[in-house]
């Protein structure tokens, strides 16, 4: 039976895609990742979304990056795949191989380029084609981004389409304007940007953030706090942890992998998108960011 979402608060992590010095994913720390995400205490798996360069890969490498979280997750947590495509057969595609190999829901992105008409017969021909959830994963920066009655109009008139990744600039403030608009259709809103902004996130409704895995365990400890009515001391594990989320905006995903090489998991950060290495500077920074967090860190 698929892992309602309702039950999968807090972190929501993305992995990164490991690859080899061949530049093939590498199954094997792909597996330990998603170990390592479990461990942490993470509620849901996002995957393959922009953490994980999925724009980068292969139809067959989206899917491998899909087939295997849910394989080794092993229904220990949630598994959302990510099946956005510039056209709905392929993210139908997409989506009918997750719900085969287990997911729980699926996300996607509006194509960019495109009026809402094609955006509703996008998310319909995905419905209609799986059981699962559908989330929309609305972004300010990417796709096409949709209003808040846009979204609740999805979310009403589409059997499947129930959640929303919210992460509109401003942030938090979008999550309220979504949240105003008051229908049972809409089952829950997850954040993004990082978990940067979880107190405001958590205020306003989201359930979840969805971010890169690389302090999954340091992000499920703040709302894990939040959930137990502990504010006070959710806000102040938040702002001890907010330089190692906020380090990351900054110097991207070569950071989360070099973080994920010091905590054992990843055996390079080689990357196939464009990024500067991380200088002498950088490397110092990380080396204060660990001593920071030390004694929140998990696994």
């Amino acid at each position: 039976m698929p892992y309602d979402l309702k039950n999968a608060k807090g972190s929501s992590a993305i992995p990164m895609t490991p690859f080899t010095d061949s530049d093939y994913i590498d199954e094997e720390v792909l597996a330990a990742e998603i170990e390592f995400i479990v461990k942490c205490g993470s509620t849901s798996i996002t995957t393959p979304v922009m953490v994980s360069e999925f724009e980068a890969l292969s139809e067959s490498e989206r899917k491998l990056m899909i087939k295997i979280p849910c394989e080794a997750a092993a229904g220990r947590l949630a598994i959302i795949a990510n099946v956005a495509a510039p056209c709905a057969n392929q993210a139908v595609d997409y989506a009918a191989f997750a719900q085969e190999y287990g997911a729980d829901a699926v996300i996607a992105m509006p194509p960019a380029g495109v009026d809402f008409e094609f955006i509703r017969k996008y998310y319909k021909k995905i419905s209609d084609a799986v059981s699962l959830p559908i989330m929309i994963q609305n972004h300010s920066m990417a796709g096409t981004m949709l209003s808040p009655n846009q979204v609740i109009e999805l979310c009403e008139e589409i059997e499947n389409v129930r959640w929303v990744k919210q992460e509109c600039i401003p942030g938090p403030v979008s999550i309220s304007s979504l949240m105003s608009v008051k229908t049972p259709a809409l089952e829950g809103v997850m954040s993004g940007f990082g978990s940067q902004y979880a107190p405001l996130d958590f205020a306003r409704g989201a359930t979840a953030t969805i971010h890169a895995c690389e302090w999954a365990d340091l992000v499920q400890q703040v709302w894990d706090l939040f959930f137990e009515g502990k504010e006070k001391e959710g806000r102040e594990r938040h702002c001890a942890v907010l330089p190692a989320l906020q380090l990351e905006g900054i110097l991207g995903m070569k950071y989360a992998k070099e973080v994920m090489m010091r905590r054992g998991v990843f055996k390079n950060s080689n990357m196939r998108r464009a990024s500067r290495d991380l200088s002498a500077d950088d490397a110092r920074e990380i080396d204060v960011i660990f001593e920071s967090v030390s004694n929140c860190i998990r696994v």
